[in-house]
């Protein structure tokens, strides 16, 4: 075994697992202290609905020539208050922005309680392009000498599943994602990547906009062909926007579809020989289109199971120039990102659930993750001899897996961490490992975002 191939093994399995234990033990020690008296009781299925400034138990006084009165549920924000759900005939309704919605006939007290909060996701940008030599000629040695990256530059590409739900929310936020050993140049990369970001509903709730402005610390956009490093500086990646519309929904289920756009703001990219001897440049001019399909599923208060499939294509393409003899520069091809196919898949389990409670916090959820990405079309290539940039008949085939946990903070926000490892060969990777963490604000109370029942 090599010495590279053994670094990257110490990566794929050492790291994740000691992130899992200190991820376990924390979550363990946190649950603990919480979840010993705070979960309340379920209502049983015998006591019938709540009615309004009533006992559970209590039964109207009627005449026996009068009518069955009407029942009146108990206001939402009253159910999700207060200690115990047992006690919600006694609650008195909360002030506060998000909990304002009355709930309907057929919403239960403890249906409530269920929460799916946002994927975590993967995933860093298509493959970059490779750059080939001509042996010998204009004294530049033959092969492989750098990489110009593709779609989103040397920041990368905001997949749908990045920190979001399939139910449109509103909300602002916050992503940081430390991405170890992206292959953008011969040795690797580490990428520091930040997405701020916001998602505002309208439509009564059933559509959404989201907008992301994604920023990193990474590789520069002027690179050297004798420089296996090439620096780093601090790159404005592509501006991404999505539309979301929810599509289907019951009390357990709820399935979205929507449409992203992303739009070619990251820097272009310059290849140089030597300071001051441009070799070409590659604009980055493509748009490109993110069709997708989401939905989410909580049979109960604790479960949530979450999914999106999504596609990729590039709409435009990308110019290559080269400098000509009168100094100017001329195209000499575009260059196509690869299109692909993500599909993501995700389960949690919530350990501690108290959203009633004046405790700060409230939920407490381990959530695993699987995400698969497809190329579904090949690399591109440019002749433009003496350089070759791109490559023909590569494909690329991935699997990562995320860990981590979600916790939320009274009924307006919330704090993820985890953690992303490749289960590709090395020769697939998008990455060597990745540490994310995300921080959601929710605002707005015409609709109650957090319960699975209130589209």
């Amino acid at each position: 075994m090599t010495k590279y191939e053994h670094k990257h093994l110490v990566v794929q399995f050492d790291r994740p697992w000691f992130v899992v234990a200190l991820m376990l033990v924390g979550l363990s020690a946190v649950s603990y202290g919480f979840a010993q008296d705070d979960l309340p009781a379920p209502i049983s299925p015998s006591a019938g609905p709540v009615i309004s400034g009533q006992s559970p138990k209590a039964t109207p006084t009627q005449t026996p020539n009068s009518p069955p009165a009407p029942l009146r549920m108990q206001p939402l924000n009253a159910l999700l208050n207060q200690p115990n759900a047992n006690q919600a005939g006694q609650a008195q309704p909360a002030a506060g922005p998000f909990f304002t919605p009355q709930a309907s006939a057929s919403t239960s007290a403890v249906s409530q309680r269920a929460f799916s909060p946002s994927m975590i996701g993967d995933g860093f940008a298509p493959a970059p392009f490779k750059v080939t030599f001509l042996e010998g000629v204009s004294g530049i040695k033959g092969g492989t000498l750098t990489s110009v990256p593709g779609a989103g530059g040397s920041v990368g590409t905001s997949k749908i599943v990045e920190n979001a739900s399939p139910i449109p929310r509103d909300r602002v936020y916050f992503n940081y994602s430390d991405f170890n050993g992206v292959p953008l140049t011969e040795h690797g990369v580490n990428v520091n990547r930040y997405t701020p970001g916001f998602e505002k509903t309208f439509f009564n709730g059933m559509s959404s906009i989201e907008v992301r402005t994604p920023f990193a610390s990474t590789l520069s956009n002027n690179l050297y062909v004798f420089d296996s490093n090439n620096g780093g500086s601090t790159q404005f990646g592509d501006l991404t926007i999505y539309l979301k519309q929810l599509v289907y929904t019951s009390e357990t289920f709820a399935a979205s579809c929507g449409l992203g756009l992303e739009l070619p703001t990251a820097s272009n990219t310059h290849v140089f020989s030597a300071p001051g001897d441009p070799l070409f440049s590659v604009k980055n001019q493509a748009v490109h289109l993110l069709p997708f399909l989401g939905s989410v599923y909580s049979p109960n208060e604790q479960m949530f199971v979450q999914q999106f499939l999504q596609f990729d294509f590039d709409a435009n393409s990308n110019a290559v120039q080269t400098n000509n003899l009168n100094g100017g520069t001329t195209t000499v091809g575009r260059l196509t990102d690869m299109s692909y196919l993500y599909y993501s898949v995700g389960a949690g389990y919530w350990l501690y659930n108290n959203p009633g409670s004046s405790r700060f916090l409230t939920r407490i959820a381990p959530i695993v993750e699987l995400h698969y990405n497809k190329s579904l079309t090949s690399t591109d290539l440019v002749s433009a001899p003496p350089q070759y940039i791109g490559a023909q008949g590569i494909n690329q085939d991935l699997l990562n897996g995320t860990i981590g946990v979600t916790a939320m903070f009274k009924q307006n926000s919330t704090l993820t961490l985890g953690y992303v490892t490749p289960l590709s060969s090395i020769d697939h990777r998008q990455f060597n490992s990745e540490f994310r963490l995300m921080f959601n604000w929710f605002f707005g109370g015409s609709v109650n975002r957090f319960s699975r029942v209130q589209f």
